[in-house]
């Protein structure tokens, strides 16, 4: 069973699209522990703030070491967490292949509004492919890179709320 943070269907929401074809190259940021590239034949770069493991490329994930267009998946699965994360948003665009896909899954409380935050990805140069918003606890996107972003895109801005965690 995969897991991120003992998410299992996260990852798994993830992982769909990554596995197949193996031949797609993903970037995972935010990586944890790098569930995502022990979970899939495909080549996986993997960043992360610390290293956890080996296969941990250490960065900011607003500047990662990948070369324009030289991915095909960017994923954030629970890690859009910086207080810069249009910054990483903007990495994830400048990374993916034309067409490329964005998956993201995030914590459902953190968002104040979804068309907010799909409105800001149109912006940055993505199509919305999916939103599933019908999990009370997470939401699942897919987003396709679909152009240049649009001028003025300096003035954006974009916040999700910090997580809250109950105590059990």
């Amino acid at each position: 069973v995969l897991c991120c943070a003992g998410l299992g269907w996260a990852v798994l929401h993830c992982a769909v699209c990554v596995g197949r074809p193996a031949s797609l190259v993903v970037a995972d940021f935010g990586c944890g522990d790098c569930t995502l590239a022990r979970s899939v034949k495909n080549k996986v770069h993997s960043f992360d703030l610390m290293a956890l493991n080996d296969l941990v490329t250490v960065c900011d994930m607003a500047k990662v070491p990948l070369a324009d267009s030289s991915v095909d998946v960017a994923v954030f699965c629970l890690s859009l967490m910086g207080t810069n994360l249009l910054e990483f948003l903007r990495e994830a665009w400048r990374v993916l292949s034309p067409g490329g896909i964005l998956k993201v899954a995030e914590v459902a409380s953190r968002f104040d509004d979804v068309r907010t935050f799909t409105s800001v990805l149109g912006a940055l140069g993505f199509k919305i492919l999916l939103k599933d918003t019908g999990n009370s606890h997470f939401y699942l996107f897919d987003f396709k890179k679909s152009g240049i972003p649009r001028a003025n895109t300096g003035s954006l801005s974009l916040q999700l709320r910090p997580c809250l965690y109950k105590p059990r």
